[in-house]
Parts: C-alpha cells; sequence; structure tokens
C-alpha cells in the first residue's frame, strides 16, 4: 500500500481520515434518533477527555482544542457528571489488567502511571474488581505487586456497561490501527487491516465463531503464553469482528415529522 502520508497534502488527509471515522458514527446517531447537537456535545466531550487520558491540565486542554477555559470547564464537568462514575468500574480494571500483562506492578506504581485517575481509591477499587473475578493475584513480597492470574481467561462479561467498554476498546484499537496504517506509526508488521465481505449459509453461520473459538483463540493463547517474560515481546490489540452486511443502511430511520418547516 503507497504510504498515504506521503501522496496527499496532510491537512486533507487528516480531514479525510477523520471523516471517514465519523461517517459509522453518523449512521449509529441517525438509526438511533441521536440529534447533531447531541453528537456535537458527545464529541467535544471526548475530545476533552482524551486530553484529560495525556494528563493535560485544564488549561493546556483549553489550548490544545483551541476553545475558551469555560468550555473546558463545562465539558469537565459533563463528563464527569455523564460518564466517568461508571466508567471508573469498568473500563479501569480492563486498562489495570493489560498494565499487569506486561509486568507485575504495586499498587502505587499503577496509580503513578494512569494520569487521568485523580484518587488512588480508584485504583485499589479496580484491583479488588480484578481480584475478586480471578484475574489479578496479589504476590506478597518486599513490594506488594499484583500480577495476571491467569494468561487464558478472556475478557468476556455481559453486563451492558461492560459491553460498552468492550466498544470504547475496538475503537481504540481500530483507532490505532488507522494511525499506524496511515501515518506510519508503530514498527512494521504491529499492524493489520483486512475486510472481506462474503456469503454465509444461514447453517454456516455456527462455524465462524467456531473458527475464532477453535482455531484464532487457542492460536493467540498460545503466543501470548510464549511471549512471557520475554522483554522484547511486542503488545498488540487483536479484534475479530463480523456482522450482516449493510445492516445500518437498511435500517429505517426513526420517524419525523415532515411537515416541519424546512431551514
Amino acid at each position: 500500500m503507497e504510504d498515504a502520508s506521503t501522496s496527499m497534502d496532510p491537512s486533507e488527509l487528516h480531514q479525510r481520515v477523520i471523516y471517514a471515522l465519523l461517517e459509522p458514527v453518523a449512521s449509529l446517531a441517525l438509526a438511533l434518533g441521536v440529534s447533531a447537537k447531541q453528537v456535537d456535545e458527545l464529541t467535544q466531550m471526548a475530545l476533552f477527555h482524551q486530553t484529560r487520558r495525556h494528563g493535560l491540565t485544564l488549561s493546556q486542554a483549553s489550548a490544545v482544542l483551541d476553545v475558551s477555559m469555560r468550555t473546558v470547564s463545562r465539558l469537565s464537568k459533563l463528563l464527569k457528571q455523564n460518564f466517568l462514575d461508571t466508567e471508573a468500574g469498568h473500563e479501569l480494571p480492563r486498562r489495570v489488567e493489560f498494565m499487569l500483562w506486561a509486568e507485575p506492578l504495586s499498587e502505587a506504581r499503577i496509580f503513578q502511571v494512569l494520569t487521568d485517575v485523580d484518587d488512588p481509591d480508584e485504583v485499589s477499587q479496580a484491583l479488588a474488581t480484578l481480584m475478586d473475578e480471578g484475574r489479578v493475584q496479589r504476590n506478597i513480597g518486599r513490594t506488594v505487586t499484583y500480577a495476571i492470574a491467569d494468561g487464558r481467561r478472556r475478557l468476556v462479561r455481559d453486563a451492558w456497561l461492560s459491553r460498552v467498554d468492550a466498544l470504547g476498546n475496538l475503537a481504540g484499537n481500530l483507532a490505532n490501527t488507522v494511525f499506524a496504517r496511515f501515518f506510519g506509526g508503530g514498527e512494521p508488521g504491529a499492524s493489520f487491516a483486512r475486510t472481506l465481505t462474503l456469503r454465509v449459509r444461514r447453517a454456516d453461520l455456527e462455524r465462524v465463531a467456531t473458527l475464532y473459538e477453535q482455531v484464532i483463540w487457542r492460536t493467540l493463547a498460545d503466543l501470548d503464553e510464549a511471549a512471557r517474560g520475554d522483554d522484547d515481546a511486542v503488545a498488540i490489540d487483536f479484534s475479530v469482528i463480523w456482522a450482516p452486511y449493510a445492516l445500518l443502511r437498511e435500517t429505517p430511520l426513526p420517524q419525523v415529522d415532515t411537515d416541519k418547516e424546512e431551514d
């Protein structure tokens, strides 16, 4: 694939890539009846959220986003009211678990690395959740550290908040892949993207899931186990998705008042 970053004006490329990623968001918003005003507010909140994850102060976020301090203060309040309380209980344990896949860490070190977490009690609660679910174990020594209890355990939980968190993880992997493929981030071979459109008999849909369970997952689990203790190992996110072709395009939009006067 030709390096797009060398064949197109950078500003145009940036806009086209962002627009391509926003199109599925727009499709979902229309199908779910979410207004343009709501999408705009959510987009601003997401941008602000990322600045906080990078450890920026409110004044720094204001400069990076090119908005007023009043706006970032409003976004900070909205984010805390609508997302952060629930996110801490679902996303944070996964983030902590991912850190522990690389190496055992103390609670203090975990809190130090998570620059967007303001309260150390949130880390304590995340670790308690992971231990209760048998995903992390505590190692008593000169310094108490936490480590992965079972490298083959999969993060599959059915609560809807956990599923939304998993969606964020999937979208994050997509963003990393896009950055690597279009802008050269990461080392060669560490990212890959292919989309296949095919027909599958209804009776064979189960075989698609079986392919993941018996071939893909088992192979990846073996690779992960082999990488334990290897300082040169590369951490990657691996996503597998499939869905009916053109599902959103063929989904009727919510009913609207067609008699409403057009702008």
